[in-house]
């Protein structure tokens, strides 16, 4: 994971002790900005090469009055008054880790004098908020109060010590000095900063901390439900379901972290205030526990702050809760029920298939185009078996391998698209993959095309390959062969002339990419292409959030000549400029990219998890006709356990309890947990499991609930024209209806967002489920989740072990 870099000051020449009286002006003229990570600071400040420091960044002079933003502070304890370790102990206290400190030039044997560092996660950039911050440690902790000015300049010093690299959460640290506030002023909350100063809600919406090339996630940091007001609980019965509560009651004494969760879940039971403080003082008297004035002012805090209940399984030590979100609906609901409010009428196979058939040939038979037909089936009807025979037409498939399978089954004359080329020269291949990488595939296709007519500095046999791969592609010209190719290939190209293409399987993921760049890779080239500075500087003031993709007056020709051969870009630039949306998080912009149907075209869809209502939104000038035939009854069984969400952090937590219970099964799960499991397909995964046939006819278990990232969500949302928040689109735990079914789910509070996100999800599932073939084969399907599948025969809540 790549470290953060945070924005300072810092001198340019070396300060190895303090300058005498009059002379400081000579550290202040030597302050420029910079930009680096925490271990390179603690290097830069470090006697015998110690470069003098400020935390601010400032418009020209280094002054209160040009100060810009903070990310970083210092504060000097030069007095003796209080060690380095109370120091720690105290934002231990809270779960607060500094990043650093050191010894400053001033320290002696007999006084130890020090400077300790923190470096936040997000900036300050209000004076306002700097000065009451400030303020409020030096009474905390009667640190030196000339370090309260933003403008400050730091000497180095010796001794430096890192003591965690990880960014300090800005938001806990203002409610570090809050809650120590209002313990000092007898609990009254009138002079808090509060955390609505640095954002709207405690839930980061925009962008979760787990990601990978398919954009899957688990949630938020912070999860909030939306409970509210005094809802009536039974104690007992929630002592029962909720363990760390059980634990609060019997005297178990709690940690900061800890006790703050658990009141932000119990100030919304009726009574639950009181009964807080009466715990917290019974056990106190008792000596079991040792609340202090910061634990019992959680609750003023709280309160004023109006939070709403943290899920338990953020805050909560015990397996037994690793589920639970808040202690009302734990209480109040059955966790992992499923209520079916409208029964699915099945047809038979054989009526399906002949459905199929009728209506496939019909589409085929007739002569409109600029149309597209989408076929709703159930995984192994039998319709790549039914393209086999189709002439005269492109049939797309989502992968080369499947291509290739395809291709050994078909009975009529074809041809197809050659599988990605590999050279034998390994620089050709890194340059091809570069190209790729950073969004050129014409440039990747133009050196093949040098190659093959020696254009191009190669040996023989890379000649040979490019040429019979450009002989390859020429021959699926032919608009009176069967093409076979894939779908990315279809959609990129316009060399197809025939009038019908056919999808075997849902093309949405081609149609409909997310990409990502860095904005480094703009702001360093800038200043050896002239027209990116447009670019660089629409970022530089840019906050992190969604926006449309302007319009940027950039020539593609002459960028691409550019970076020919420069290797500058590290991302995928040049996709981005024909992007409609994006995200900004911190350095890195994630955009998505939407291609277009094939025009002039008759266009099939045929899959067993095509999203609809997707198309019909992304597509809206697009004809479209539906055939619904997924409905189907099946030989084998599919049995679905709810209890659990089997999110990626859940199965961090209790996936060795349901690996136990498995055995030796074939398992389909997450691609970052399959080590959990005895038998997990190295190939198959969520994400990656349409068009897989090895598992036909086999006894499988499928274990998670694949919730993507957010960014996935929010983009697909703007591309489809829904209208929402992005600061405010939080996720709740909470009683949902979808496809006939009602259940609890973490799901978006925005119906159209969560339509998106509940799609996607059991997109993800259905293709995972449809590996073992159970429409044709008496074999067994155990599914994982509590998100309730249409094709699923029993919903149970716990599986009973023998």
């Amino acid at each position: 994971m790549e470290e953060k870099l945070f924005k300072y000051s810092v001198s340019e020449r070396i300060f190895n002790e303090k300058l005498e009286d009059g002379k400081f002006w000579e550290v202040n003229q030597s302050i420029i900005p910079t930009e680096t990570t925490i271990i390179d600071f603690a290097t830069l400040i470090t006697r015998p090469k110690a470069h003098s420091w400020s935390g601010g960044i400032f418009k020209k002079s280094i002054s209160n009055n040009e100060w810009v933003q903070s990310s970083i502070i210092g504060l000097d304890f030069d007095k003796g008054e209080i060690s380095l370790k109370e120091v720690y102990q105290k934002f231990e206290e809270f779960g607060i880790c500094p990043n650093l400190h050191y010894d400053t030039f001033g320290t002696s044997a007999e006084l130890h004098k020090f400077r300790v560092v923190f470096f936040f996660d997000s900036t300050i950039d209000n004076i306002s908020i700097y000065d009451k911050i400030m303020i409020a440690l030096e009474k905390i902790f009667f640190i030196d109060p000339k370090c309260k000015n933003p403008s400050r300049i730091f000497y180095g010093g010796t001794n430096v010590k890192i003591t965690s690299t990880v960014p300090v959460s800005l938001l806990k640290f203002i409610e570090f000095i809050d809650i120590n506030k209002i313990s000092r002023d007898n609990y009254l909350t009138r002079n808090i900063i509060g955390t609505n100063s640095i954002t709207a809600n405690f839930c980061n919406n925009l962008y979760n901390d787990y990601k990978d090339k398919h954009f899957l996630a688990h949630n938020n940091n912070f999860n909030c439900t939306s409970l509210k007001g005094g809802k009536i609980v039974d104690w007992d019965m929630a002592r029962k379901k909720v363990k760390i509560l059980d634990s609060f009651f019997n005297g178990e004494w709690l940690d900061h972290n800890q006790l703050f969760g658990l009141v932000t879940n119990i100030i919304y039971i009726r009574g639950g205030e009181k009964k807080i403080k009466e715990i917290m003082k019974k056990f106190n008297l008792e000596g079991k526990t040792k609340y202090n004035s910061n634990n019992f002012a959680i609750i003023p805090y709280v309160k004023k702050m109006k939070y709403y209940s943290m899920p338990v399984y953020k805050f909560s030590p015990h397996i037994e809760d690793s589920e639970i979100h808040d202690i009302i609906t734990e209480v109040n609901n059955i966790r992992g029920h499923v209520e079916i409010l409208e029964p699915i009428n099945k047809i038979s196979l054989k009526e399906a298939e002949e459905k199929m058939i009728s209506s496939f040939n019909k589409v085929l038979d007739n002569d409109e185009t600029n149309k597209t037909y989408i076929f709703s089936l159930p995984t192994a009807i039998g319709k790549t078996r039914l393209l086999t025979n189709v002439e005269k037409c492109v049939i797309a498939l989502p992968t080369n391998n499947l291509k290739n399978e395809v291709k050994e089954r078909m009975v009529i004359d074809h041809t197809f698209s050659p599988d990605t080329i590999k050279f034998f020269g390994n620089s050709l291949n890194k340059k091809i993959e570069y190209y790729y990488q950073i969004g050129l595939p014409k440039k990747s296709m133009g050196l093949i095309g040098q190659i093959s007519e020696f254009k191009y500095p190669s040996n023989w046999d890379d000649i040979k390959l490019a040429a019979d791969y450009i002989t390859q592609l020429e021959e699926c010209k032919n608009p009176n062969k069967t093409v076979l190719t894939t779908h990315k290939r279809v959609l990129n190209s316009d060399s197809f002339i025939h009038k019908t293409i056919i999808f075997d399987e849902d093309p949405l993921n081609s149609l409909v990419e997310i990409k990502s760049m860095s904005i480094k890779d703009i702001i360093g080239t800038q200043y050896l292409h002239d027209p990116l500075k447009e670019v660089a500087n629409f970022f530089l003031p840019l906050e992190a959030g969604i926006y449309e993709t302007p319009n940027f007056k950039i020539n593609h020709d002459n960028l691409a000549d550019f970076i020919h051969d420069k290797n500058i870009f590290q991302t995928n630039v040049f996709d981005f400029f024909n992007s409609k949306f994006f995200i900004k998080n911190e350095d890195m912009v994630y955009y998505i990219i939407k291609k277009e149907l094939p025009i002039d075209s008759k266009n099939i869809i045929m899959s067993a998890t095509i999203p609809v209502e997707f198309y019909k939104k992304l597509y809206p000038e697009m004809e479209f006709e539906v055939f619904d035939i997924k409905h189907v009854e099946q030989k084998g069984e599919i049995i679905q356990y709810t209890g659990r969400s089997c999110s990626r952090k859940g199965l961090n937590i209790y996936g060795k309890q349901i690996s136990d219970e498995v055995g030796g099964k074939t398992v389909i799960t997450f691609i970052d947990h399959k080590e959990i499991f005895q038998n997990s397909p190295k190939e198959v995964h969520f994400g990656n499991c349409s068009g897989y046939d090895n598992l036909n006819g086999q006894n499988i278990t499928i274990v998670g609930t694949p919730h993507r990232n957010n960014v996935e969500y929010f983009l697909m949302a703007k591309l489809m024209g829904v209208n929402f928040d992005i600061k405010n689109s939080s996720m709740t735990y909470q009683k949902i209806q979808y496809n006939g079914f009602e259940f609890m789910f973490n799901a978006f509070d925005n119906e159209d967002l969560r339509n998106i996100q509940l799609s996607l999800i059991e997109s993800d599932l259905i293709q995972a489920v449809g590996r073992a073939r159970t429409l044709r084969n008496d074999c067994k399907v155990e599914v994982y989740s509590n998100f309730p599948l249409y094709v699923s025969d029993q919903f149970i809540i716990k599986k009973k072990i023998a």
